[in-house]
């Protein structure tokens, strides 16, 4: 899991957060997204770790505040993604096929995620795989 931050840019109407540029090689690794989706999380919720095999994950907040983790070399790595109080830049995460993900909603109400991942979630190879914990992950990876 990385994380890399991503221009907020002033307009005359408030602000915009690119989060996908097909020329910005420099902060999407070359990455081409094959579906874009909002998961909306409620006030609270920790959801499933969730395991993709082969999608590649680019995911940055757009509402709210949400803490980000993922379980590498035995321990529990976590980040903020934080869209209520980004000044100038907002966070990205990028995961790559094989790194579980564990996500929490940090904030009083709904937070949004803005998903872009590839290859695309399909209901006949769905490639998702969901544990309650992290020493249910290691037991079953």
């Amino acid at each position: 899991m990385k994380i890399k931050k991503i221009q907020k840019i002033k307009t005359k109407d408030g602000f915009m957060v690119p989060a996908y540029r097909d020329w910005d090689v420099a902060t999407n690794e070359g990455h081409v997204p094959k579906m874009v989706y909002v998961t909306y999380l409620e006030p609270g919720v920790e959801k499933d770790i969730i395991l993709h095999k082969n999608r590649k994950t680019y995911i940055t907040c757009i509402h709210g505040k949400v803490s980000a983790s993922s379980f590498q070399d035995g321990k529990e790595i976590s980040h903020e993604l934080n869209f209520e109080n980004a000044i100038d830049e907002i966070s990205l995460l990028i995961a790559n096929p094989g790194e579980p993900l564990l996500f929490k909603n940090k904030s009083s109400g709904v937070s949004m995620l803005l998903n872009c991942p590839s290859p695309a979630w399909h209901p006949d190879n769905q490639d998702t795989y969901k544990y309650e914990t992290w020493e249910d992950y290691v037991e079953n990876v």
